[in-house]
């Protein structure tokens, strides 16, 4: 093959597309057996820049293979491979017996000719490859771009391995951070997005909500400044805290400016707007507090949406002497609220006001609270979008014949049940004295499921009401089975409930217990 044919076959072949879709050992393993072959060597190695940039470690090889089971380390500017790293520049060694050469290896594999480029990305080191003939050579010029070439393929396949394997880290930190859904919360409809910046895979946006004491409903939405790793770290930080102080039943401003203190001393990188609401169902309230952010639309029950009033707060981290005023809104049953960071309404070329009236025209146009935010994505942010976005619609819904719905199989879990079991009755028409003695009865059924039917994991049990003519039917399901009472006053939640309750019945069986209470509601019997 004529000289120029051969060159251009060589080329191909470290630069074959095809070698993209390799992993990143299979593919420097590759490169390496190709590159013995091109120039007929009998070893090729990579070694690779250590993250303290004072060593090359070897990664593959080939005909020495020694050099990475044995981790073989090379300081940059010793020996040949450190030589080269630090000088930048190929380097050839016709001799190995009369020069430097720190790795035992070369001379006990018995390499006489040694040739080594280094491997570059944007002039920058990041390691060498070097090949080695077992007889005496001079490799030519022609050679060693050839294997220059090579090693620029190699480093271009590395850097892209490691962006890969960072996205691919903080796409899972990201998941676990920030749930792609809003779920669980029992009596409240939720419904999430989240989306990046155009280029990154992490950032600071975020969403969350979780239940308080007295059965109340926080949602919150924060932008934390910057993207990346650190943003991440900041808003994990955040949501910790924020869920710890809102447990210790701060109210929503001390929550917020507890919260504030500790971003404060995180530093001016901490910096984050927050939008805080606590949503009351059996009030039909909301408490919010707005620390620098966008204001929260609300959707009333007949499908207007407006704007809560803006507080004007500093930024969490702005101050911290900073304080925040927790203002109450009204929020009948079948009302929306909707949170979001300013990357949804903000956009070059057009004011703010602008964006905040269109999702106000957005909300007009969907009931369903996924299809809500759907829509808002598609229609606001079609495409690239240059912040992040994060967004969170919550309803407290309307109240059916029918309430269904499950628990952890926790204590804290009583509560909600008797938020919502208070707030169903009510609607049906109960009286005080009748929603007391079927919230009891249904309480002590629910206390059973969470303290005789489990053992330690994750267990939940559910809650299933119905309302016909005039009589109200509870059944309540566990997966588990109710152990006998301990101790000498146990053992009388069952003669309570039949004494609350007109009829009592209880299954066990092997997949579990079912209690299911019926009583007439006496003014609907009356009627």
């Amino acid at each position: 093959m004529p000289t120029d044919e051969r060159v251009l076959a060589a080329l191909q072949r470290v630069t074959d597309a095809a070698l993209a879709h390799l992993s990143e050992d299979d593919l420097l393993a590759e490169l390496l057996r190709r590159i013995t072959e091109i120039l007929d060597s009998d070893t090729a190695a990579i070694l690779l820049l250590e993250p303290d940039g004072e060593f090359l470690r070897a990664r593959a090889a080939r005909g020495i293979e020694e050099e990475v089971e044995q981790g073989v380390r090379i300081p940059i500017g010793k020996g040949f491979a450190g030589r080269i790293a630090a000088e930048r520049r190929a380097i050839f060694i016709e001799d190995v017996d009369h020069a430097d050469i720190l790795n035992p290896i070369l001379r006990e594999k018995g390499i006489r000719s040694l040739l080594g480029v280094p491997l570059l990305i944007e002039g920058r080191v990041i390691g060498v490859m070097h090949v080695g003939s077992l007889v005496l050579r001079e490799f030519t010029a022609g050679e060693r771009d050839l294997l220059q070439l090579a090693a620029d393929r190699a480093a271009l396949a590395i850097e892209q391995a490691a962006l890969f394997e960072q996205r691919r880290v903080a796409e899972a930190l990201q998941r676990r951070l920030l749930p792609e859904r809003l779920t669980g919360i029992t009596g409240l409809e939720l419904a999430s997005r989240y989306r990046p910046a155009t280029g990154e895979s992490l950032g600071g946006d975020w969403y969350d909500a979780f239940m308080v004491s007295g059965g109340r409903i926080v949602v919150a939405v924060g932008d934390v400044v910057g993207h990346g790793i650190e943003a991440a770290a900041i808003m994990a930080q955040l949501r910790t805290a924020l869920r710890a102080y809102a447990a210790d039943g701060h109210d929503p401003s001390g929550t917020v400016e507890r919260v504030n203190r500790m971003m404060w001393k995180l530093g001016p990188t901490a910096m984050t707007t927050l939008a805080y609401a606590v949503i009351d169902p059996a009030g039909e309230e909301l408490s919010l507090v707005n620390a620098g952010h966008p204001p929260p639309l609300v959707i009333r029950p007949d499908g207007e949406p407006d704007y809560l009033p803006l507080q004007g707060g500093l930024a969490l981290g702005a101050s911290p002497l900073a304080s925040y005023r927790c203002e109450s809104h009204a929020f009948p049953t079948g009302s929306t609220i909707v949170l979001y960071t300013d990357g949804l309404v903000e956009r070059r070329g057009r004011s703010i006001d602008e964006g905040l009236e269109q999702l106000r025209e957005l909300a007009r146009e969907a009931y369903d609270l996924e299809a809500l935010c759907s829509m808002v994505m598609e229609r606001m942010a079609p495409g690239d979008t240059p912040d992040d976005i994060a967004l969170a619609a919550a309803r407290i819904p309307a109240l059916t014949d029918r309430l269904s719905a499950r628990w952890p199989a926790e204590k804290e879990a009583l509560v909600g049940v008797r938020q919502i079991l208070r707030r169903w009755l009510r609607a049906h028409g109960a009286t005080e004295d009748e929603m007391f003695d079927i919230t009891v009865a249904s309480q002590e059924a629910c206390a059973n499921a969470v303290e005789h039917a489990y053992g330690p994991g994750q267990c939940t049990f559910g809650i299933e009401a119905t309302y016909s003519a005039g009589r109200v039917r509870l059944v309540i399901t566990d997966e588990g089975r109710w152990r006998p009472p301990r101790g000498t006053h146990r053992g009388r939640g069952l003669p309570l409930m039949r004494a609350l309750m007109e009829q009592v019945d209880v299954e066990h069986t092997n997949e579990g217990t079912t209690v299911v209470l019926e009583r007439s509601l006496n003014e609907a019997a009356a009627a």
